[in-house]
């Protein structure tokens, strides 16, 4: 049975997400990041770098997120979360690629400052204010290409759509105002109100 190591309030819930969607059994190690658990040496064995999520297929172990998320698609989506052509291919990576380069340390940096260093009354407003600046900065073009499409890559729910509003949904978490991208917010909101995400929240909850 595949084994995920990692929160599903974490990166690994992006790979349960996955999972989830495509019906696939597996089992949940639950970890936090950075957490003493990540830090042993059995874990490390798995994951050298000691951090979350990592994914054992059988003899396969595999960690960094998008790289965990394509191997699923590829081994058994079968056409899910994926494309059929080279060219949507490369616009799901395009697309996850942009949302991981532009966006995700911003957004990463916002809930740092919300939830790991426990100051959400008293966050560095320098570090606030640079975050916000660098998405305001890229999720303009998120925007324009979101407009008349639910899904972010061929009208299609595939694993960009999986990380990418994931992503997104932490500055949410931290108060951002989304007004000014009504599109995005809309795409974050269908991910997170998909029957695959409800049914992973369910399954956390009956942990």
């Amino acid at each position: 049975m595949i084994k995920v190591y990692g929160s599903v309030f974490s990166r690994a819930g992006m790979v349960m997400l996955a999972l989830e969607e495509l019906g696939l059994e597996y089992e949940s190690v639950d970890m936090l990041p950075r957490s003493e658990q990540t830090q042993s040496e059995e874990y490390r064995a798995l994951n050298p770098t000691g951090k979350i999520p990592t994914l054992v297929d059988g003899d396969l172990v595999l960690f960094e997120t998008q790289a965990i998320l394509y191997y699923l698609a590829r081994q058994y989506g079968e056409g899910r979360l994926w494309a059929d052509t080279p060219a949507a291919e490369a616009d799901i990576l395009r697309w996850s690629l942009y949302i991981s380069n532009q966006l995700e340390v911003p957004a990463l940096d916002m809930l740092i400052q919300f939830k790991f260093k426990f100051n959400r009354d008293n966050p560095d407003q320098a570090v606030m204010e640079r975050a916000g600046n660098e998405l305001n900065r890229f999720l303009p073009l998120l925007e324009r290409q979101l407009d008349g499409q639910e899904w972010l890559s061929d009208n299609r729910f595939t694993i960009a759509d999986i990380h990418g509003a994931l992503v997104l949904s932490w500055p949410k978490l931290t108060g951002f105002d989304y007004s000014a991208y009504p599109n995005v917010h809309r795409w974050v909101k269908s991910v997170l109100s998909h029957p695959a995400q409800k049914r992973l929240m369910d399954r956390a909850k009956g942990a």
